[in-house]
């Protein structure tokens, strides 16, 4: 067996690197949002890069956070519009066959696109997604195709959508066209 590793351990290129491995291991184990930056002080400090930038507050966070109503910001989406039923119809449509992967790369493409926000009440407003290229999206549809990616792939988890009865119902209505 060849230890490819040997030659740089004496130097001081390895601890560096260690070490930087060593905090992110650590941070991994518990970790939560907002850590990643902790993870970058930390590495620029050890590569005394700290004073090279700032960490500067998002100013369209910091707007629409005072423009909103803050129930409706921790309350989770939920609407009644009768499309939900279909666009989770079809989320399970086009899940249906996929791999776990293949969904989370899907789920996380949304997810990115809502950090910024997705708009689901301006009629006419549209997305596109790497993953269907030659298709476009309303923000309802999108919303739903990460809710049911969400049920599918990780039925545990809170994406802070609730479209559970247009869910239910369009899994029961896949389930009677399979049967």
């Amino acid at each position: 067996m060849t230890d490819y590793a040997a030659a740089y351990r004496t130097s001081e290129y390895f601890s560096h690197g260690k070490n930087l491995f060593d905090i992110w291991k650590k941070r991994m184990e518990n970790f939560a949002p907002g850590d990643e930056y902790k993870i970058v002080d930390e590495y620029a400090n050890i590569l005394k890069l700290r004073l090279w930038y700032d960490w500067q507050t998002d100013p369209v966070h910091i707007h629409k956070e005072l423009e909103s109503d803050k129930s409706t910001l921790s309350a989770p989406l939920t609407t009644d519009k009768p499309e939900a039923y279909t666009f989770c119809l079809d989320a399970l449509r086009r899940f249906e066959g996929k791999s776990r992967d293949e969904i989370f790369t899907i789920i996380s493409e949304i997810s990115i696109l809502g950090m910024n926000g997705i708009d689901h009440k301006t009629t006419g407003k549209t997305y596109t997604l790497k993953a269907y290229p030659n298709e476009t999206f309303s923000g309802i549809h999108l919303l739903c195709l990460m809710y049911v990616g969400f049920k599918l792939y990780d039925p545990a988890v809170n994406c802070g959508l609730d479209f559970a009865e247009a869910y239910e119902m369009a899994l029961n209505k896949q389930k009677a066209v399979l049967h």
